[in-house]
């Protein structure tokens, strides 16, 4: 699942039975899509009681509806615990870190690609579900906002616009890589580098004055050995 790693001891025995359910949903969504999703075939993949899913869910939307939420709740997460894992006082943000951080969100196109391919299932869902819609955009707001935060420490001067195109960049990428399984993380850095360049500037190729991310680029290279892309 998308997210870090939790602690499912904080959950009741019934929040993690939820959580199995939905997670179980999303997966058979980035598989078939949400015309994929019966009460049968979620029990059968949570390998719960078929009752279990009425109890939880009253009907077969709502199903469907709240696992895009708890999707889009645990990619939240983890994008907070990748930045927040890598800040460090000891090292300044330069143009890399930039690269590495987009280089990890794709990275999960490679891990989790049902996952990917269910983010992708809710943007089409939502052009007939208004309140869904709200949802995502507020989620798309608050992942264009933390990379902003990023690109202003480097001293880009439109980082709004500029953490939107990189994104963009991102989902151009996962899309191509649907078709074409054989587009490499590598081939994705080659792209990426010169735009982000264009867009950081010279203030970010050198370094900054603010804090930035420690070990990303360490952290992408031991993720690309151990996935062998």
């Amino acid at each position: 699942m998308i997210g870090p790693e939790h602690d499912t001891r904080r959950f009741t025995s019934a929040e993690r039975r939820r959580r199995t359910i939905l997670e179980a949903a999303i997966r058979i969504i980035g598989e078939g899509g949400p015309d994929a999703i019966t009460h049968r075939a979620v029990a059968a993949r949570a390998q719960v009681p078929l009752g279990s899913i009425t109890y939880y869910f009253e009907n077969r939307d709502r199903l469907i509806v709240e696992a895009f939420r708890h999707l889009m709740a645990e990619t939240r997460l983890w994008l907070a615990a990748l930045a927040g894992e890598g800040k460090s006082p000891r090292r300044k943000l330069n143009l890399q870190d930039v690269i590495d951080v987009a280089s990890l969100v794709l990275q999960r196109e490679f891990t989790e690609p049902a996952n990917v391919r269910a983010e992708y299932e809710l943007m089409l869902y939502i052009t007939h579900a208004p309140s869904l819609r709200r949802e995502f955009l507020a989620y798309q707001r608050s992942i264009e906002a933390g990379f902003a935060q990023a690109l202003e420490l480097l001293g880009t001067p439109r980082p709004t616009e500029a953490s939107r195109t990189i994104i963009g960049l991102v989902r151009s990428f996962e899309l191509e890589r649907f078709v074409d399984p054989e587009a490499s993380l590598e081939d994705f850095r080659r792209r990426l580098t010169p735009v982000v360049e264009a867009l950081v500037g010279s203030q970010g190729v050198a370094g900054s004055n603010s804090t930035g991310f420690t070990t990303l680029q360490d952290r992408a290279a031991r993720k690309r050995a151990h996935s062998g892309v």
